[in-house]
């Protein structure tokens, strides 16, 4: 009959020998490597995901502005300017509107334009000029 190997109790080995196999606290180690990159790449995708939402609403204001301008041709370029205003959820975004002929047919030009700045500084771009532009013929009678 073979006998059982015999195991050293963990407190009997030697000091160096349980400190080099001692894996309590692994996790957190390995934790606070990966949560700061983890946490800097989220946040990053929330300013990009605002980026993008501020555009998508400039570009929907102007768009919804050059349709009121179609139907309402002898609408005054200020009161475009505010009707775009009405149209985007954000109040810092600066509509114009002008009016230009081209060829015999008059057009009405809606332009959007902010300048976003991360929350984070991550990039070091610094501030962006976002810009939203439509324009449309309108018929005067």
């Amino acid at each position: 009959m073979m006998k059982a190997p015999k195991t050293v109790p963990r407190s009997r080995r030697p000091r160096c020998r349980r400190i080099l196999t001692d894996t309590r606290g692994a996790l957190a180690v390995e934790f606070a490597i990966a949560a700061p990159i983890f946490l800097i790449f989220v946040m990053g995708l929330v300013d990009f995901g605002r980026l993008y939402w501020i555009k998508s609403t400039m570009q929907f204001a102007v768009e919804q502005t050059a349709r009121f301008a179609m139907v309402n041709p002898a609408t005054t370029t200020t009161a475009l300017e505010a009707y775009a205003a009405t149209q985007s959820t954000f109040d810092d975004i600066t509509f114009n509107a002008t009016t230009s002929a081209l060829g015999g047919i008059n057009f009405r030009t809606i332009t959007a334009s902010y300048t976003f700045s991360f929350l984070i500084p991550i990039v070091p771009t610094g501030d962006i000029a976002l810009a939203a532009k439509s324009s449309t013929p309108v018929n005067n009678l």
